[in-house]
C-alpha cells in the first residue's frame, strides 16, 4: 500500500498542476478539480489502510486457530494416552450398571474386556455398593489377588480404581501390632486357699498358674503374675482377636478347676487395645476389670478402641464371692460425708419396687442416726401396687415417715452443692427418677446390686455397686450392722425392708447366699413381721385371676424356656410382668421364664427370671437392658411385639446351641449319635433319655478307663491323620487355582461354578486331587472374582484356597 501512495500522490500533484495551467483562466474549476481528487486520493487511502487492517487479523487469527488447533489434537492425544494407560482404572457405567466403556487399566484389573459386561457379574461388592440407597463413595474392594480403592461418582455413572494392596497391607499389620494390655485376676483364689496348708496351697495355685501358662503358649502372647491372684498380659490386636474368635475358652477351663477342686474360684479379666501410652492403656485395663468385677465377675470385658464394649463369660452365680471388708469401708466413707454434707436426699429409681423403698427407708434412718436432716424422693403417680400399700400404711399407722418423703419438683427447689444425694437400687441415667438432681450437687453416692452397665453415672464418691448381692435392701441393712453409731430400726421400717429382700430373691429361692440370711435375721431382730410381710406382698382376687390367665397363655420353647406375652387389652406392668416371670418358673422342668407386654405406646418390657446355671441378665443385655444372673429384664422401643417374641426365641435358639455337652458312653448302637463304646457329648436332656433307656452310662472315671486302651490307639492313629492334614493344609493353601470362564454377551456367566469344576481345574493346575466333598462351597460362584474357598480336610483342620475366577 505505501508503494502505491508513493506513485498516487506525485501523479495527483502533477495532475492538479496540468489542469492549473491549461484552465489558469477558470480557477474555480481547478479548485473544485482538486478538492474532488484530493478527496478521493484519500478515500481511496483509507479504504486500501483499513482492508490491509482487516486482512492482517485474518491472518493473524487464521495463524492462532491453527496453533490452538494444533495444541487440542496434542492434547486430545495426550489425554488419550494418559487415561487408556494411566495406572487408575476408569470403568463407565449406564443406568443399568452395564459397562458402556473402561481404559485399559481397569480391563486389566478385571482380566476382561469389560464393555457389555454387568457390574453384578463382576463384583458383587460394587454392585451391592450400587444398589443402596445411600452407596458409600469410597470402598476397599478385593479383585482377584489385588485390593483396589473404589471412588464412585454416582451423578456421573463412573467409578475409579486405584491399587492399594501394599496400602492395606500394611494397615492390617500396622493394626494387627496395636498394643493390648490385660490384667487377669483369679476371683476368691487368697481367700479360698487361705486355710490350706502351703502345700496344698502352692499345687492349687500352680493348678490354675498352669493353664494359664498354657493359654499363652498356644495364643503366643506374654504373661506373667504379680501376686498370686493377679496377672498382666502383653500381646498385640492380632493375639486378641484370635482370643475373641476362641470365645476365651480360658473361662471354662479355669471353671473346671475349680470343680475339680471344689472351690469357688473364676476368673475376671478386662482387656484394652487402642494406640496410647502404655500407661494410659493400662489404665483402660484396669476399668475393663473393674467393670467385669462389678457385674459379678467370672467373665471378661474388652476394650477396643471404636468399637462397642464386649463381654465374655458371666455364666455362674456369684452370691457367695463377696465379703464384708468393702461394706465397712463404703460404711466409714458414708459416714464422714453425712459429717462433710448439711442434707441427705435419697433417690430410688423411676417406678420403684419394694427393694427401692426398703433401702431407702433403712438409708433414711441411718442419716437420721447421724443427726442429719434427710428426704427420700418419691414420684406418687409412679409406683407399683405394693409400694402404694405401703404408703397407704404408712398415712395410716406410720405417719410421721410422711414428712421425710419429697416429690422431685420439691427436691430439686431444696437441693444445693452442700447437700448429699443417695441413688438406691440403680445406677444409670435411664434408669434414675430426676436426672437433674444429680448436676445440682457435688457429693453422690451410689448403692445398688445390680451388674454394672456400659451406662453408668460417672464420678460418684462412693460406688458400692454388688451384683453378688440379693437385693439392694440386703446391702443397707450390712451398712446399717457396720455402723459406728447405733441404729435403731422400728418394727415398720424392718418390715418393710424384709418384704423388699422376699421379693427381690422370691421367697428366698433365688440369688441367696449366707450373706442374704444374715441380713434377714438382723431385720428380724429389729422386729421384721413376717405376717406383715405377707399382708403386705399379698395380692387381691382379680390379680391372681389375671396371673392364672396369662399362666394359660405360656408355651414352651425347648422344653425348658417359657414365655407369656400380655395381650393388648390387659393393662401391664413391671411389677406384673415381673410375678408372671416367677410364676412361669415354677413350671415342670423350666429353667428361664419371659413375660412380655406392652408398657405404654411404643415400649415392650420383657421380665426374665432363670435357675441356676442359665444367665438371664446377660440375655437381656441384647436388648439394652440388665438386671442379675437369675432376675433381668428390658424395655424395648417399638410397637411389635411379636418381633420382639421372635428376636428372644432367636436367642434361646443359640443359647440352646451353646450349651455345654453331657458327656456319655454309649453300650448300643443308637443311629446318628455313635456306635458302642464311644464316648459322645449329647445334650443334657437327651442324655438324660439315653441313660434311662439304657442306652449309654456315665462318663465316670471307672467307665472311662475299661475303654482307655483302645481309646489310645485310636488317638494315635487320629493324631497321624491330623498331622497329614496339617502337612495338607500347608501345601494347598499356597496354591491358587484359576478357573477359566466363558461370558455371554449381556455380560453374564455361562453356568455357574461348583466344587467339581474347583476340584478339577485344582488336578489340571497342581497334579493332585481335592476331595469336592470337602470343599464348603456355600453357594456356586456366578460372578468373577478372588474367593476364599474352606477346605475341610478334618474336624479341627480346615484350609483355605484361593479361587480365581477369570473370563477365558
Amino acid at each position: 500500500m505505501k508503494t502505491l501512495f508513493k506513485v498516487l500522490v506525485p501523479s495527483s500533484i502533477l495532475l492538479i498542476l496540468v489542469m492549473f495551467l491549461i484552465f489558469q483562466e477558470n480557477t474555480t474549476f481547478v479548485m473544485v478539480f482538486s478538492v474532488i481528487l484530493s478527496i478521493g486520493l484519500f478515500n481511496l487511502y483509507f479504504q486500501l489502510f483499513f482492508f490491509n487492517r482487516k486482512n492482517q487479523k485474518i491472518v493473524w487469527l487464521s495463524r492462532k486457530l491453527k496453533d490452538t488447533q494444533d495444541v487440542v489434537e496434542r492434547k486430545d492425544i495426550a489425554e488419550k494416552k494418559v487415561i487408556a494407560e494411566m495406572p487408575m482404572g476408569i470403568v463407565l457405567y449406564d443406568e443399568f450398571f452395564v459397562v458402556r466403556w473402561a481404559n485399559n487399566f481397569a480391563k486389566d484389573i478385571f482380566d476382561n474386556v469389560l464393555v457389555k459386561r454387568n457390574l453384578e457379574t463382576l463384583s458383587k461388592e460394587i454392585f451391592e455398593n450400587l444398589s443402596k440407597n445411600h452407596p458409600e463413595s469410597v470402598l476397599v474392594v478385593k479383585i482377584y489377588t489385588n485390593e483396589y480403592e473404589i471412588i464412585f461418582d454416582i451423578e456421573n455413572r463412573v467409578l475409579y480404581l486405584t491399587t492399594v494392596s501394599e496400602r492395606e497391607e500394611m494397615r492390617r499389620k500396622y493394626e494387627a501390632n496395636t498394643d493390648v494390655i490385660g490384667i487377669i485376676n483369679l476371683d476368691n483364689l487368697d481367700d479360698a486357699i487361705s486355710v490350706l496348708d502351703v502345700s496344698e496351697r502352692s499345687y492349687i495355685q500352680g493348678r490354675y498358674l498352669g493353664v494359664l501358662e498354657t493359654w499363652a503358649d498356644e495364643f503366643g502372647f506374654y504373661i506373667v503374675p504379680l501376686t498370686n491372684a493377679k496377672l498382666i498380659v502383653f500381646m498385640n490386636k492380632e493375639n486378641l482377636l484370635e482370643l475373641i474368635e476362641d470365645e476365651f475358652k480360658i473361662l471354662d477351663n479355669i471353671a473346671e478347676i475349680s470343680r475339680d477342686i471344689d472351690l469357688m474360684v473364676t476368673l475376671s479379666s478386662g482387656f484394652a487395645c487402642t494406640n496410647i501410652k502404655l500407661d494410659k492403656l493400662g489404665d483402660i485395663a484396669q476399668e475393663a476389670l473393674d467393670l467385669a468385677l462389678s457385674r459379678g465377675g467370672d467373665q471378661i470385658v474388652v476394650n477396643i478402641e471404636g468399637e462397642d464394649l464386649r463381654y465374655y463369660g458371666g455364666n455362674t452365680n456369684t452370691a457367695e464371692k463377696r465379703t464384708r471388708i468393702t461394706t465397712r469401708i463404703n460404711i466409714q466413707r458414708l459416714e464422714r460425708l453425712f459429717d462433710e454434707n448439711n442434707r441427705v436426699f435419697i433417690m430410688p429409681h423411676v417406678h420403684p419396687d419394694t427393694d427401692a423403698i426398703g433401702a431407702s427407708m433403712g438409708l433414711l434412718k441411718l442419716a437420721q442416726t447421724f443427726n442429719k436432716e434427710s428426704f427420700i424422693i418419691l414420684d406418687k403417680e409412679d409406683l407399683d401396687k405394693t409400694v402404694k400399700k405401703i404408703l397407704q400404711l404408712i398415712e395410716y399407722e406410720y405417719v410421721g415417715f410422711l414428712g421425710a418423703i419429697v416429690s422431685p419438683s420439691q427436691a430439686l427447689d431444696m437441693i444445693n452443692r452442700e447437700d448429699l444425694l443417695i441413688l438406691v437400687d440403680h445406677h444409670s441415667y435411664g434408669q434414675t427418677l430426676e436426672e437433674k438432681m444429680i448436676s445440682k450437687t457435688k457429693d453422690l453416692v451410689i448403692i445398688d446390686h445390680h451388674r454394672k452397665l456400659s451406662d453408668a453415672i460417672p464420678n460418684a464418691l462412693i460406688s458400692h455397686i454388688e451384683p453378688y448381692a440379693s437385693s439392694s435392701v440386703e446391702l443397707v441393712t450390712e451398712m446399717i450392722d457396720l455402723a459406728s453409731k447405733d441404729v435403731e430400726l422400728n418394727q415398720f421400717e424392718a418390715t418393710v425392708m424384709l418384704s423388699g429382700m422376699m421379693v427381690d430373691t422370691n421367697n428366698f429361692i433365688y440369688r441367696t447366699g449366707a450373706r442374704t440370711f444374715e441380713a434377714a435375721a438382723i431385720l428380724r431382730k429389729f422386729g421384721a413381721d413376717t405376717f406383715k410381710v405377707k399382708t403386705i406382698l399379698r395380692e387381691g382376687l382379680s390379680e391372681i385371676k389375671l396371673k392364672s390367665q396369662l399362666l394359660s397363655l405360656a408355651e414352651v420353647i425347648h422344653r425348658k424356656f417359657s414365655i407369656v406375652i400380655v395381650p393388648n387389652d390387659i393393662a401391664t406392668s413391671r411389677n406384673l410382668l415381673a410375678k408372671v416371670a416367677d410364676l412361669l418358673l415354677e413350671i415342670d422342668d423350666t429353667v428361664a421364664s419371659f413375660a412380655i407386654g406392652y408398657f405404654e405406646e411404643g415400649k415392650v418390657g420383657i421380665s426374665a427370671r432363670s435357675l441356676e446355671g442359665f444367665n438371664v441378665q446377660v440375655l437381656m443385655e441384647k436388648f439394652s437392658g440388665g438386671g442379675h444372673l437369675n432376675n433381668a429384664g428390658a424395655q424395648i422401643t417399638t410397637n411389635d411385639i411379636a418381633e420382639v417374641r421372635l428376636d428372644l426365641i432367636d436367642l434361646l435358639n443359640e443359647a440352646v446351641q451353646e450349651e455345654k455337652p453331657m458327656k456319655i458312653i454309649l453300650i448300643k448302637d443308637v443311629k446318628g449319635r455313635g456306635k458302642k463304646g464311644e464316648v459322645i457329648d449329647v445334650a443334657v436332656g437327651y442324655g438324660n433319655y439315653l441313660l434311662t433307656s439304657k442306652n449309654a452310662i456315665e462318663a465316670t472315671t471307672e467307665n472311662l478307663q475299661s475303654i482307655e486302651s483302645e481309646k489310645a490307639k485310636k488317638e494315635e492313629k487320629e493324631k497321624q491323620f491330623l498331622d497329614e492334614m496339617k502337612k495338607l493344609k500347608d501345601k494347598i493353601e499356597g496354591l491358587p487355582v484359576k478357573v477359566y470362564v466363558k461370558i455371554g454377551e449381556n455380560g453374564k456367566l455361562f453356568g455357574k461354578i461348583n466344587s467339581k469344576h474347583i476340584t478339577t481345574e485344582f488336578k489340571k493346575q497342581n497334579g493332585f486331587e481335592i476331595d469336592k466333598r470337602k470343599i464348603q462351597l456355600k453357594e456356586n460362584i456366578s460372578t468373577l472374582g478372588s474367593y476364599k474357598i474352606d477346605v475341610k480336610l478334618h474336624k479341627d483342620v480346615t484350609a483355605k484356597i484361593e479361587v480365581l475366577v477369570v473370563e477365558e
